[in-house]
């Protein structure tokens, strides 16, 4: 048999304020408009106070930037480089 559990109201304060302080998901794309050819160059998340920790595609830690902009200006010096929010920022859309 299955057990449910109910939040106690200091449990359910506790989710409530997860929920509104959960990183953001994004992801840094290249993108190669001559070769009509793009893909992932990293996933990250931004912190609710705005830090961004990227993790590579290919495996392991990149770094940890002031944002998640900062991270795209700096694999940008390269190649072009998209930053795509996977989720909507608080209160609405992108």
């Amino acid at each position: 048999m299955t057990k449910i559990f109910t939040f106690t109201g200091l449990e359910q304060e506790v989710a409530e304020l997860a929920a509104e302080e959960a990183p953001r998901r994004f992801a840094l794309c290249w993108v190669d408009a001559e070769q009509d050819d793009g893909g992932i160059l990293c996933w990250g998340i931004q912190l609710r106070h705005g830090d961004a920790l990227v993790y590579r595609d290919s495996g392991g830690w990149f770094g940890q930037f002031e944002n998640a902009e900062m991270a795209r200006r700096l694999l940008s010096r390269t190649r072009t480089v998209t930053l795509v929010w996977i989720d909507a920022p608080e209160g609405g859309s992108h």
